[in-house]
């Protein structure tokens, strides 16, 4: 199984920082890791998005269980954009495959279904897809915000 993480950059190798979490969101996900995901569709997003605070439709998902991690295919995937204007169709975007058993259990922090932050120092990844950030319209709807 891979894990995923989705960048607007080229990296040979994948390194921790520190993350900025939006307000509102637990100190977990700030830390100082390299963030990757089980879901690929979750990866594109967090790569294709234009500058500014962008949202998904899925919060639901955050509150399962890990066990419950299949209902993330069936989900209705929306998101919106704080900035819109800024998104570029046509930019290059990269997902970096990385294999889940390559990675010691004690350096992962399960933050929810969507996210796992990796304490290693550096990853380097099995494998680099690349996309333009449109192909996010093959997967999600563009609304204007959310209730």
């Amino acid at each position: 199984m891979y894990l995923y993480h989705g960048s607007k950059e080229s990296f040979p190798k994948l390194r921790k920082h520190k993350a900025h979490a939006p307000p509102g969101r637990p100190p977990e996900e700030a830390l100082e890791a390299i963030y990757l995901t089980p879901d690929f569709l979750f990866a594109l997003f967090c790569a294709a998005g234009p500058p500014g605070t962008n949202k998904m439709g899925m919060e639901e998902l955050i509150a399962l269980q890990q066990t419950e991690i299949n209902k993330i295919e069936t989900a209705e995937r929306v998101v919106s954009f704080e900035n819109p204007d800024q998104f570029k169709p046509d930019e290059t975007i990269y997902i970096y495959f990385i294999d889940l058993t390559k990675i010691p259990e004690d350096k992962k922090i399960y933050i929810d279904p969507l996210q796992i932050a990796v304490t290693e120092d550096e990853i380097t990844p099995d494998k680099v897809e690349t996309y333009k950030s449109s192909d996010l319209w093959k997967y999600y709807r563009l609304v204007d915000k959310f209730d």
